[in-house]
């Protein structure tokens, strides 16, 4: 199982999470952990200007990957038929015939009388 197919991977950005806390934390040393995931994850954050640092939080972006599998199961086994037997063995010969009058499917022709 691959970590970047689940939310797992979400977990290995809990680095980021405790250094911007601690970012936080040298602007106001009164902010505690649980109002700094209110402030990022529960309620509106402050406008302090890093939001591209915010968006690096875990679960802040959550890429979903979907897989889908289509299982089918025969009643009967499936033949497998030979391109022989499909493909036909006679070939009409081109004729000149099957193609209409140009003069007759022109838009620009002599009104008839």
């Amino acid at each position: 199982m691959t970590v970047e197919t689940t939310s797992l991977d979400q977990f290995l950005k809990l680095p980021v999470l405790f250094e911007h806390f601690k970012e936080h934390q040298e602007r106001d040393p009164k902010v505690s952990l649980l109002e700094f995931l209110a402030m990022h994850y529960w309620g509106q954050d402050l406008d302090d200007n890093d939001n591209a640092r915010d968006n690096q939080l875990p679960f802040k972006k959550v890429n979903i990957n979907i897989h889908q599998v289509l299982i089918v199961r025969f009643s009967a086994v499936p033949q497998i038929i030979a391109a022989e037997q499909i493909i036909p063995r006679t070939f009409i010969a081109y004729k000149d015939q099957y193609h209409p009058d140009p003069d007759l499917t022109s838009p620009f022709r002599p009104p008839c009388a």
